[in-house]
């Protein structure tokens, strides 16, 4: 449903000091009306905004290599599009299949909600991140792949490999033998015919982490795919550890986004808790004050 369709409201028009809009070239005003706007959209909505910006920005980027490279076979123009979508992920071992070009706009809450089905058959706890996890919680946005938090032993590794190639899933060899060896923590896949791209990553034994993986929650909507999905207070609190230190804009405008869309329904204690075991004190009540809060 388009924000366009909503009926007119009222924003809120009291500016906390500090407020800070999502973009340097957006108005307080308008910044503060979204908001208000996208509080009244139902979780439904909002995941189909979304969506629609995953294929949207996909679309584009087919339509731009077909007008680059006119006249190419559809195997090469599936190349390129692999090539343009996965950028760094790409790997020379990847052969994308498939010549059904709808297949190739795969959204990466569908992909969440094929991997969910995978995961859940091999008894392997998880939860969606990234984002995913932030256009669902905070400002819809679009996101190049998708990032899911996994909990597994070493000798279930071999069975998640096996499931994921059977379902037509490519993990590169040297990926999987530096997972099973413990000298890396993330295995990237990459479905051979949607082109759908996730980073897997191992969870470790912190205690944040398994309090990360116990408050995960089921996205359970009628009509919609079905995921677990880290819960927001979770996914504010490991936006801030892993944007602390990089000034990464990308991951301070998701933090602001999920504050300002989520401010009624967080739990606070909880917040303030971790914030200070994780030493991320000085940068949450920064976010809390530019997100209109304190």
């Amino acid at each position: 449903m388009a924000l366009e369709s909503i009926p007119p409201v009222l924003a809120n028009t009291t500016v906390r000091p500090g407020y800070q809009p999502q973009a340097a070239d957006t108005n307080i005003d308008a910044d503060i009306y979204l908001f208000a706007r996208l509080r009244q959209l139902a979780l439904k909505q909002r995941i189909e905004i979304a969506i629609a910006h995953n294929r949207g920005v996909r679309k584009l980027c087919l339509a731009g290599i077909k007008s680059r490279h006119r006249g190419a076979s559809l195997k090469e123009i599936r190349l390129q599009f692999a090539r343009a979508v996965l950028s760094e992920k790409f790997s020379p071992g990847f052969q994308p299949q498939g010549g059904d070009e709808t297949m190739w706009i795969q959204d990466s809450i569908t992909l969440a909600s094929e991997l969910h089905q995978i995961l859940e058959s091999v008894n392997i706890p998880y939860y969606v991140s990234g984002g995913v996890a932030s256009s669902i919680h905070g400002e819809p946005r679009s996101t190049r792949d998708l990032d899911l938090v996994i909990e597994i032993q070493r000798d279930q590794i071999n069975l998640l490999v096996t499931t994921l190639e059977a379902a037509g899933y490519y993990c590169p060899a040297g990926a999987v033998e530096d997972l099973q060896q413990g000298r890396d923590r993330m295995l990237n896949i990459t479905h051979t015919e949607t082109i759908a791209n996730a980073d897997l990553y191992v969870t470790d034994t912190s205690a944040f982490a398994a309090s990360q993986m116990t408050r995960r929650r089921l996205l359970d909507v009628e009509g919609m795919p079905n995921f677990w999905l880290i819960s927001p207070e979770d996914l504010l609190l490991q936006k801030l550890v892993w944007g602390r230190g990089s000034q990464s804009e990308k991951q301070w405008r998701d933090v602001l986004g999920i504050l300002k869309l989520q401010a009624d329904f967080l739990d606070y204690g909880y917040l303030t808790e971790w914030a200070e075991n994780l030493g991320l004190v000085d940068l949450i009540s920064q976010a809390f004050t530019e997100a209109g809060i304190l």
